[in-house]
């Protein structure tokens, strides 16, 4: 097949919202599957390049120099450059530090090198030369993020940042010559709510409260790490969960002029990073739309400006200082909200995942994100002005601005691309729509040869133009597709549903396609469908074990002719017209029957039947039955077991099938004519006769031309094969689709076979393939040509006619199906439950009962509804017999009902038990079989519950009782709330026992070495020491006990009275290392399980003493009930009983009486029971029979042994005969009276008697309930006292637990210092390594630049050697000519500075147009430096006098002298990059030497950090309140600020202070007293002085009093009455007079009230009317205003200034006149003043 010609890719379509970038203006290009498709967004002309490699995985463009790159889907992965648009190769990259599998991300930069990351397992960032194809350098990520994208700064190419989802990390490349080193720096992220969190300092600074010892001034700081645990490079970058907030989720990036990172998060914050500081500002954060405060610093310049960016300055350069007189009281109010703290609202519109891609304009920053939004966040306003400019359909996932910045493209994740321009805000034109998704279908439009259709998994059906690629329609058919086939005889296509429906699509008119049936054809989804190539079938397939067969012309309505079962989920489905056309159609189907089918399993039968035209014409003939099934007979139906599972077979003419094998992946083929087949339960199997290489993974399909003498596979593996039958060995192959991608999803060949069409699996892409036939293929070519034109003649009327028949149906709709019903059909339920109903009225109602004909449902499937039509067919063919069987059924239930009447008025020995009467016994043994079955699958799920439970319960008792060696148990009180519990103990383990002995064997070896050495020091010191000092003799005494123990104060704990005691005990001023901390806990532990034991053994005494005390309340309590039964009272004894807490063991056994529910009682069980109940009852029959000794006891002694006094005393006296015969007494004789007088006289006995022994039963049951409430109240009390020991033991027991606690938490300390210690050599390791390597980085770089230096002085000195040997060079000119030749060979042309060539617009809108890369101003200046050179040596620069031969010398001197200075100047500045390096170098090696010298600081301070820890012990005493002398804070004593002083200390110094005070207290008496006199004679005094002032007063008063006439009056007349009345009846007149004149004032006052009204009216009418003319006042003064404002402008600017002046002389004037006021104010008061010195008043006082 090969030699017939090669596969040319003519097209390819598809686009799944990857990155679109521009290559140069106008040109947009993205990845199109396996090829980069190029689209011109002028002319929409679309070119698709065939890439080299496997696959297309990132792809990247640089538009400075017009190339385009991408790296392959493979291991070991190249990455391509190409030039476009010759597509001429530019390099291969690949090198052994590249990837190994896969590349996540690559990046040009703006000149000639490539960044790239990679992904596992290597991770790792490399730099690339493109243009000469070297590696640079490359360095391994550490923590590498799985997926991230990587840029290149675009004004300086050594910048690259990696953004992962939560990493981000700077990288700088530098450079020694031809060395180049890349190193990184991470950028720590703020959190979600824009605060930066602290970066954890490993060297210093502490993350966790310090831990300190309290009072010992020890503070050890400690890492996250040291306290986890964790040592290694895991201890670097630990997060504590309790200490992390959410960190932000980083999604895009873009970079900035000035070397800045923008980054986009999915939470909707923007950031911006500085690389070289790696500092981080919240520039926008999602907090209801609010402006951090940090961006409020960021105000940059106004629109269109980003010079300050360009020079690499911060936003906040160019703020006018001095805003505007209109906005700054606004913008002051808003300095000062940012300046507190507050928050600025920002426009709404900012949500979450609007950041998902940014891009950089000179306008600000472009985002879009999930929304479809297109925003403008305006860096260069000063609030960070946001506004939406675009919207689109879909989620936007790519932004890409032209190369000169006047378009920008918008990818999207639904497969379509839009072209914004900036300068025209509010739409974006659609570039590119082409729906992405998945496609399931594939199949060209007949005739076969100008349209393709595809399906994507969505429903969305499209058409596209085979000569023009481009789509032409498409429909969407709004439910999720999953197969496609369209019609060879008419322009229909079907598609199959994942919901088992097939739709049938008419696209003869290819402006409006409308869909025009739909059948439902399976349960599950349709896998499969196929045509014949005439049109006659459509063969359908599915999971569900069924293959249809319809009709496909729109003519028969795509009538379904039949279907057969094939076991087994469909693997493929081939369909062969072979001969002639009246052959009929042959139809191969394979399946998997294994019935743990996996998705897409390979098949192991093959099934095959024919469908001649006969059949296809009259399809029932072969009908099994109403069902439309095919007979096996009728379309020859054989079945084979495939030896090798195959996938994809195809049926070939000659009974040929071609499969690919799952395990060798070759092409099979197996011959059915050899091979016959057999039904399915007698198959044979299937051996392929022959083997052809093909693909290299398992799966795929196989198809054949449509003249039969082809043959094509595709596979997962990406490739297509296509061979001809005859040289089946050879083929064509061509790699379509990635196997990334999941390959090749299905293929299908035109009919004038020219043309090869592919769909991808999961790359949504589709693919056209034109072939460029040899001159050997052309042969064969036209012969398949001349095929297709002779069958689409032939297929071209019935594909006329089948048009007109579809053009004629209705567009398919829903509401169709819909309007069938007029009501919501019933669910099954409700069905069910009508039917129910309606059986249980006819039975009561005994009528018969006629079982509807079921219906089928609004969507059932054709097979559904051939089922219900069968039975419908079924129920009125037998109708008759139905309804005479029901009659006799009925009469049967009725003469069965009276049988049961009649049996139910039976004797119970007459009556038959109902289960006589039922006549369906195997029915109802099926019902109790159906019975049982659920009873035993419940009994037995109720058994593994149970059992599950009994686990749960046996685990539990074993845990918490069966291992515990003392019981939890409580004893409570008697008469009092008092409660006591012991301590539930568990069996020592052997581990433990041997730790504890361990201990103690250990410390008796220390105790006896400490006591052999104190002995030899004492031997060697009592010499030397004299006696002891009282004060030191008490603080031994106080240290020590009466045995020379420590004292509980020290020890810190009562454990000895508590059974805690331990001679071995460390002494808590020697628990300085660690071991003896840890014997030490084990002590502490003992000594608490020791506590509790004996505890318990008193708690043990006590539930016993209480036993005992109900045993004996028992023995009372049955006394006091016979006493009490004796005296006939209604009171109860008392009786205590014991709770389930005093008896836990009760918990664990359920008594009878605990069952709430009827015991259920199995046969077996219940047989047992009657046994035992039949045993007892002859048992106590057999008691009942002749008894000799009952029977003796009650004839001789009635009945007991012994006779007791109280029932003597029951028994009543008999009265005597007489008395009983009621007798009467004078009718008595002497003997009866004596007899009365004995009954009388031993009836009062008696009562004397009953009455004596009820005082004696009432003293006893006094005697007895008193015994048992003292007895009950004895033990309350010795509760009461174990209460007390409990509540002691308890304060011990915590004590000691305190200590452990202590204890624990200084090991734990002890570990975490020893952790760090262990992490800070590891540290010192590590840069110990990284100082090694450093310094040979260092001399290598120095090596370098020596000899690099000695290169260019050797450039230096030829240059120099090149001057001074021009004379010499020139020694033939003459003298005079020599200067002006020198001069000319000294000329240099002037090269301007680089400025990239763009138009205003562009410049204005890029933002990088001011720095051009460098690598193009390097090329721009060499190649402008030699034109100047040309022009220079043209023949007008040529001085008067040279010969053009010296002319000619000259420019070549001059040119190699020009070269040389270049080679000087680049090795300049190659040499002053390597000194900038070597520096670098320098200042890496002095930093990693200070790095080292600190961790040994580290380490020597952590040294002596733990000295002072180990050494600075925590001590815990045991005080008495009143030695306590710290105030008590709201819970616990503060000590950290307090000292410990000894007894004698605080009692001297107490002695002291009483001594001073009752001195100080004595003179204090003495000073009260003495000024108790002084006050007494002041206060005498002053007593005396009020006296004599008082005296004085008097006297004045007589003397000064005046005798009036009044006074004399009085005194004179003797007659005080008369004068009395006389002066009564003067102040009635008075009164009298004075009411008058008030009546008189009321009736003016209210005069001048009504009057007052009167006005007020007047002036509230005069107001109204000054209201209205204020009104037109304003109105004219508004217009005046207004007048004035306008002719403000046209004033002159004289005029202003002239009526400023004056405002501003009134305004001083006005001040002046003030000022004066004030002087003359002062002057009148200064008069004033004087006058009244001059001129005193004179007072005249009156006496």
């Amino acid at each position: 097949m090969d030699a017939m010609g090669t596969l040319e890719l003519q097209w390819a379509q598809g686009y799944n919202g990857t990155s679109a970038q521009y290559i140069n203006a106008k040109t947009l290009v993205h990845a199109c599957g396996s090829n980069v498709k190029f689209i011109d967004t002028e002319t929409k002309q679309e070119t698709v390049f065939p890439t080299p490699g496997e696959g297309v995985g990132p792809l990247t463009v640089n538009s400075n120099f017009g190339v385009f790159g991408f790296s392959e889907l493979c291991p070991q992965p190249r990455i391509f450059v190409f030039q476009y648009p010759n597509f001429l190769q530019q390099a291969v990259l690949k090198d052994e530090k590249g990837a190994q599998l896969e590349y996540l991300s690559i990046s040009f930069s703006a000149g000639y090198h490539l960044a790239t990351y990679s992904g596992v397992p290597d991770h790792s960032i490399a730099v690339w030369n493109w243009y000469e194809g070297t590696l640079l350098c490359s360095q391994s990520v550490s923590y590498p993020p799985p997926q991230a994208s990587l840029t290149v700064s675009p004004t300086n190419w050594r910048q690259l940042c990696l953004l992962g989802e939560k990493h981000l990390s700077v990288w700088h490349v530098e450079q020694c010559n031809k060395t180049s080193l890349i190193l990184s720096t991470n950028v720590n992220l703020p959190a979600e709510d824009g605060t930066l969190p602290e970066h954890e300092n490993l060297n210093d600074a502490p993350i966790r409260r310090p831990v300190h010892i309290t009072g010992a001034n020890t503070e050890i700081k400690m890492t996250r790490a040291a306290i986890a645990g964790v040592v290694g490079e895991n201890a670097e970058n630990l997060d504590v969960g309790e200490d992390v907030k959410p960190r932000v989720k980083l999604m895009s990036q873009c970079w900035s002029p000035g070397g800045d990172i923008y980054v986009g998060c999915a939470g909707g914050q923007l950031m911006k990073i500085e690389a070289d500081t790696q500092k981080v500002k919240i520039l926008l954060k999602l907090e209801m739309g609010l402006l951090s405060r940090e961006s409020s610093a960021i105000l940059p310049q106004p629109a269109g400006s980003l010079e300050s960016l360009h020079r690499g300055a911060s936003l906040t350069e160019g703020i006018p200082e001095e805003p505007d007189a209109e906005e700054s009281q606004q913008e002051v109010a808003e300095e000062t909200k940012l300046q507190r703290g507050d928050s600025v609202f920002l426009p709404e519109g900012l949500r979450e995942g609007s950041l998902n891609c940014i891009t950089l304009h000179k306008n600000g920053l472009y985002a879009g994100g999930e929304d479809g939004t297109l925003r403008l966040i305006s860096l260069a306003s000063k609030d960070g002005h946001l506004s939406d400019v675009c919207r689109v359909s879909s989620p936007i996932t790519s932004l890409g601005f032209s190369a000169d910045y006047q378009h920008l493209a918008v990818g999207t994740s639904r497969g379509s691309v839009h072209i914004y321009d900036p300068s025209a805000p509010g739409s974006a034109t659609d570039l590119l729509d082409v729906h992405f998704g998945n496609m399931v279908g594939l199949a060209p439009l007949g005739p076969g040869t100008k349209h393709c259709v595809t399906c994507r998994e969505d429903g969305e059906v499209q058409v596209w133009s085979v000569e023009e690629p481009s789509l032409v329609t498409c429909i969407p058919i709004g439910v999720q597709a999953t197969s496609l086939v369209c019609s060879p005889s008419t322009e229909v296509a079907a598609v199959g549903t994942k919901s088992g429906h097939v739709y049938f699509v008419d696209l003869s008119n290819l402006q409006s396609p409308r869909i025009i049936y739909r059948h439902h054809m399976h349960q599950g989804p349709v896998l499969h469908l196929m045509h014949d190539r005439e049109g006659k079938v459509l063969v359908t397939g599915s999971d569900d074990g069924y293959v249809f067969v319809m009709d496909p012309r729109p003519s028969t309505e795509f009538k379904i002719l039949g279907y057969i079962a094939v076991a087994g989920e469909i693997s493929s489905v081939s369909v062969l017209n072979e001969g002639n056309s009246g052959s009929g159609v042959k139809v191969v189907v394979t399946s998997d029957p294994s019935p743990q089918t996996r998705p897409q399993a390979p098949a192991t039968q093959l099934v095959k039947f024919d469908l001649s035209d006969a059949v296809l014409k009259d399809p029932t003939s072969v009908h099994g039955s109403t069902r439309c099934d095919f007979t096996d007979e009728g379309v020859q139906k054989q079945t084979w077991k495939l030896s090798v599972p195959c996938h994809g077979a195809c049926l070939a003419p000659g009974g040929l099938v071609y499969a690919l094998a799952h395990h060798n992946k070759r092409l099979q083929r197996f011959n059915l004519v050899q091979t016959k087949g057999e039904n399915e339960e007698n198959n044979y199997t299937l051996q392929p006769d022959e083997e052809y290489l093909s693909h290299q993974l398992p799966g795929g399909s196989v198809m054949l031309s449509t003249h039969q003498q082809w043959l094509a596979s595709c596979s997962p593996d990406g490739r297509v094969a296509v061979r001809t039958l005859q040289q089946i060995e050879r083929w064509s192959e061509v790699v379509a689709h990635s196997f990334a991608t999941g390959g090749v999803g299905w293929m299908r060949i035109s009919t004038d076979m020219q043309y090869l069409f592919t769909i991808g699996r999961k790359d949504g892409t589709l693919t056209c393939y034109k072939w460029n036939f040899s001159p050997a293929g052309k042969t064969e070519a036209s012969e398949a040509m001349e095929f297709a034109r002779g069958h689409n003649t032939k297929m071209h009327s019935l594909r006329r006619l089948e048009g007109a028949s579809a053009a004629t149906m209705p567009e398919w709709s829903m509401v169709k199906i819909v309007s069938h019903s007029d009501s919501r059909p019933d669910s099954a339920t409700q069905w069910e439950e009508k039917l129910k109903n309606r059986k249980e009225e006819a039975v009561s109602k005994d009528e018969i009962f006629t079982t509807p004909t079921p219906t089928p449902a609004s969507d059932a499937t054709w097979l559904e509804s051939k089922i219900q039509q069968a039975i419908r067919l079924e129920s009125q063919q037998y109708s008759d017999l139905k309804k005479e069987l029901r009659s006799q059924i009925r009469d049967m239930r009725r003469t069965i009902h009276s049988m049961m009447a009649e049996n139910a008025e039976r004797p119970d020995i007459e009556k038959l038990d109902r289960s006589e009467f039922n006549l369906d016994t195997a029915e109802q043994k099926r019902m109790q079989a159906d019975a049982d079955d659920r009873v035993a699958a419940l009994r037995e799920e109720l058994e593994f519950k149970m059992l599950a439970l009994q686990y749960l319960r046996d685990l539990i008792k074993r845990e918490c009782w069966d291992s515990m060696k003392v019981k939890g148990r409580n004893v409570l009180a008697f008469h009092t709330n008092t409660d006591v519990s012991n301590y539930p103990l568990r069996e020592r383990t052997k581990q433990e026992a041997d730790e504890v002995a361990r201990v103690t064997r250990i410390r008796k070896i220390e105790i006896a070495e400490l006591a052999a050495r104190k002995d030899v020091v004492e031997v060697t010191t009592k010499a030397s020491t004299g006696p002891k000092t009282t004060q030191e003799e008490e603080l031994l005494d106080d240290d020590e006990g009466a045995e020379g123990k420590e004292a509980p104060s020290v020890t810190g704990s009562l454990a000895e009275g508590y059974g805690g005691d331990n001679e071995y005990y460390y002494s808590q001023f020697d628990l300085h290392t660690r071991e003896q901390k840890i014997n030490q806990v084990v002590l502490l532990k003992d000594a608490i399980y020791r506590m509790k034991e004996a505890f318990n053994k008193q708690f043990e005494s006590v539930a016993q003493m209480k036993q005992q005390e109900m045993v004996r309340i028992k023995e009372r309590n049955a006394r006091i009930t016979k006493i009490l039964d004796d005296l006939d009272l209604a009171e109860a004894a008392w009786q205590p009983a014991l709770t389930i807490d005093e008896q836990p063991e009760k918990l664990l056994v359920v008594e009878d009486s605990e069952v709430q529910v009827e015991k259920y009682v199995s046969p077996e069980e219940q047989k047992v029971i009657e046994q035992q109940k039949k045993k007892e009852e002859e048992r106590r029959l057999k008691e009942q029979g002749d008894n000799a000794r009952e029977r003796g006891l009650i004839d001789m002694m009635g009945g007991v042994l012994e006779v007791k006094k109280e029932d003597e005393l029951k028994q009543d006296i008999p009265k005597p005969t007489f008395m009983a015969d009621g007798k009467l007494e004078t009718e008595w004789t002497e003997e009866e009276k004596k007899a009365a007088v004995d009954y009388e006289k031993k009836v009062k006995e008696l009562a004397e008697e009953r009455e004596k022994y009820r005082k004696n039963l009432e003293a006893e049951l006094k005697k007895l309930q008193t015994q048992n409430a003292e007895g009950s109240a004895s033990f309350d009390e010795a509760l009461g006292q174990l209460f007390k020991r409990k509540v002691k033991t308890e304060m011990v027991i915590n004590q000691e637990e305190l200590k452990i606690v202590r204890l624990e938490l200084l090991i734990l300390a002890e570990e975490e210092l020893a952790c760090r210690e262990e992490e800070l050599y590891r540290l010192l390791d590590v840069k110990k390594a990284a100082k090694v390597e450093a310094a040979a980085r260092l001399q290598e770089a120095r090596g370098a630049v020596e000899h690099f230096r000695e290169e260019y002085e050797n450039i230096v000195a030829e240059d120099k050697v090149m001057d001074r040997a021009f004379k010499k060079d020139f020694a033939d000119v003459p003298a005079h000519l020599q200067d002006p030749l020198y001069r000319a060979f000294k000329r240099r042309p002037r090269v301007q500075r680089f400025r990239t060539q763009l138009d205003p617009a562009t410049a204005a809108a890029n933002p990088f147009a001011d720095r051009p890369p460098s690598a193009r101003v390097s090329l721009h200046s060499t190649q402008s430096l030699y034109t100047a050179l040309d022009e220079f040596d043209g023949p007008v620069n040529i001085p008067d006098g040279i010969e053009p031969y010296v002319w000619q010398r000259l420019c070549e001197a001059r040119r190699n002298k020009v070269e040389k200075e270049q080679q000087v100047k680049q090795k300049a500045l190659t040499l002053a990059e390597m000194n900038a390096f070597l520096q670098k170098r320098t200042e890496e090696d002095d930093r990693l030497m200070d790095d080292i010298d600190d961790l040994i600081t580290l380490q020597n301070k952590l040294r002596e950090d733990k000295m002072r820890w180990i050494l600075n012990l925590e001590v815990q005493f045991l005080l008495k309140q009143g030695q306590v002398e710290v105030d008590s804070g709201p819970f616990i004593h503060d000590y950290s600020d307090s000292i410990l002083l000894h007894r004698g200390v605080i009692e001297d110094l107490n002695s002291n202070i009483k001594t001073l005070g009752d001195a100080k207290l004595q003179i204090m008496v003495e000073s009260k007293d003495f000024r108790k006199g002084i006050h007494q004679l002041e206060w005498e005094r002053r007593r005396m002085q009020m006296q004599k002032s008082d005296l004085d007063t008097k006297a004045r008063d007589i003397q000064m009093f005046r005798m009036t006439k009044d006074l004399q009056v009085y005194l004179g007349d003797e007659d005080h009455s008369a004068m009395t009345a006389h002066q009564i009846s003067v102040l009635e007149q008075t009164i009298a007079s004075q009411t008058k004149n008030h009546e008189k004032r009321v009736e003016e006052y209210e005069n001048q009230l009504k009057e007052l009204k009167r006005t007020i009216r007047r002036m509230e009418e005069q107001n109204r009317g000054l209201d209205r003319e204020l009104e037109e006042l304003n109105v004219s003064v508004f217009e005046r205003k207004h007048i004035n404002e306008v002719n403000a402008d046209v004033r002159s600017d004289a005029a202003a200034e002239k009526r400023m002046a004056d405002i501003v002389q009134r305004r001083k004037l006005v001040d002046l006149a003030k000022a004066q006021a004030q002087e003359v104010a002062v002057l009148r008061a200064e008069v004033e003043r004087l006058r009244m010195r001059t001129f005193p008043a004179l007072v005249q006082v009156e006496h």
